[in-house]
């Protein structure tokens, strides 16, 4: 535990604070359009508490045992937001029963007298110089248009490759769509630097697998605050049931090749303003 962590707590706190008064309310929904950031700021108060050590878990288990904790409502926020407070204190006593003491102050020495000022030349006129006319500084060129949403193309999103990642890339050809291919692998944040770059496409798929389950939660939220709702496909097998019930999210079942759901997925795809040419 170290003065990063402390100020870590300090910058999640302030976040929070302008976060939270943003969430949805229970009776009307929570914030889909800002689930993502929402959740980002979720993980980092979570794994900022970890580094406090076993004083904080009490504070830790109210947020990962609260029912709505994966969606931007303004009670979850507020949870979080109360709880990072109450772990604040346990970082600042742990700090100074770990600092040096303080030096003793030593006394100063009798600073010297000053010596009576000595009388100033008067200054000279500087000589005048020709004012010479600055050049013009060049216009800046325009801002270049923001790049509008693309009608070609989409975002798959797997944690490795398998069989089923091949044949919707032979699926997504064949109705003419370009598929943007991501494998996470083990970084878990890695989608969010992948979604920064492709910000105008506006549909993805994500394959589910048995080895998801710890981030399929995260990773779907966070596609829905990027794509928007009604817009994240998740495909996976009969025996391979992922975590349900995130508002938003279309849900296609299989049983053994992705043949028995292509005519669905090219109506979901016509349904969200994409040309298909099957």
């Amino acid at each position: 535990m170290d003065q990063q962590t402390l100020t870590k707590l300090q910058e999640l706190i302030l976040q929070g604070e302008k976060l939270a008064p943003e969430g949805g309310h229970e009776f009307s929904g929570y914030n889909a359009k800002m689930q993502s950031q929402y959740l980002i700021w979720r993980k980092s108060c979570l794994d900022t508490m970890i580094k406090i050590g076993e004083k904080a878990n009490p504070l830790r288990e109210k947020i990962t045992k609260d029912e709505n904790g994966a969606y931007f409502y303004q009670n979850s926020a507020q949870l979080i937001l109360d709880a990072v407070k109450l772990s604040l204190p346990l970082i600042e006593s742990e700090l100074k029963k770990n600092s040096p003491p303080a030096p003793k102050p030593v006394a100063s020495p009798v600073p010297p007298k000053p010596e009576p000022p000595q009388p100033k030349a008067a200054p000279q006129p500087a000589a005048v110089k020709p004012e010479i006319p600055k050049p013009t500084a060049p216009k800046p060129a325009p801002a270049p248009e923001p790049e509008p949403a693309s009608s070609k193309q989409v975002l798959v999103l797997s944690s490795s490759e398998s069989e089923l990642l091949n044949q919707l890339s032979n699926l997504l050809k064949e109705m003419g769509i370009d598929g943007i291919m991501f494998q996470r692998g083990t970084a878990e944040d890695a989608i969010v630097g992948f979604l920064e770059q492709h910000p105008t496409v506006k549909y993805a798929y994500y394959l589910y697998n048995p080895e998801d389950i710890n981030s399929a939660m995260f990773e779907l939220g966070y596609l829905i605050g990027k794509v928007g709702s009604h817009r994240v496909c998740c495909i996976h097998r009969k025996d391979d049931a992922p975590p349900k019930g995130i508002p938003g999210i279309t849900y296609k079942e299989i049983v053994v090749k992705l043949e028995e759901i292509s005519f669905s997925l090219m109506k979901d795809l016509k349904a969200a303003g994409y040309t298909v040419t099957f």
